[in-house]
């Protein structure tokens, strides 16, 4: 090999290997439907590409699939619900959370995205790793039906839903919300309204990365 090419081969390895230490940072963000926390994921995977994302949501279909039970959670849809918010699938995620962070070997980074998890399921993880909540901040069911129509995208499952259907919805997630606010505070996990300036916000949270 031609010295001068192996000279800045060696200099974008060793590049390489301090810009993934520096962005080995960590990530889990939790929070109630529609606050962004996909959205968040996918902008910090879009600027820094060495990030491995873990949606929740694919673990748990997944799951439904591998069981062979697709038809009947597809129909039953408080008993999909009750198997996303158990106890057993929130310790799924952190398990597959905690194999994936161990066998990141070079330090690329790993986020977990997660409506399910729980404030006090992240308590033991939250000194090692970036742990935030995204939420609606004061806003009332009808606001974050206004949020969704504002933000959602033809990929959204809500896009297509009524106004009726969606505001059903909403109601749920508000009182999410609401439980969520309420154990951030209990656990020590930091709470971010996005419902006001939500991509100035991403902005910021992505800067503290750099940080």
């Amino acid at each position: 090999m031609d010295i001068k090419k192996k000279h800045i081969n060696d200099n974008y390895c060793i590049t390489e290997r301090i810009i993934h230490k520096k962005l080995k940072k960590n990530i889990i963000i939790i929070g109630p439907s529609r606050s962004g926390k996909t959205t968040l994921s996918n902008k910090i995977k879009r600027i820094h590409t060495e990030y491995n994302i873990i949606h929740a949501d694919s673990i748990l279909w997944g799951i439904i699939r591998g069981l062979g039970k697709y038809e009947y959670y597809t129909t039953h849809v408080n008993e999909r619900k009750n198997l996303a918010h158990s106890e057993m699938f929130q310790s799924i995620l952190i398990e597959i959370f905690n194999s994936a962070v161990r066998y990141d070997k070079d330090g690329f980074g790993v986020i977990l995205e997660s409506a399910q998890l729980e404030p006090k399921m992240l308590k033991e993880l939250s000194d090692n790793n970036i742990c935030i909540c995204l939420g609606h901040g004061t806003l009332n069911a009808k606001k974050i039906m206004e949020q969704c129509r504002k933000y959602d995208t033809c990929n959204d499952w809500s896009y297509k839903i009524s106004d009726e259907d969606l505001l059903f919805n909403c109601k749920k997630w508000h009182q999410q919300n609401i439980l969520f606010k309420k154990e951030c505070l209990e656990f020590g996990i930091k709470y971010i309204d996005t419902s006001v300036n939500r991509e100035k916000i991403f902005d910021n949270i992505i800067n503290t990365l750099d940080n």
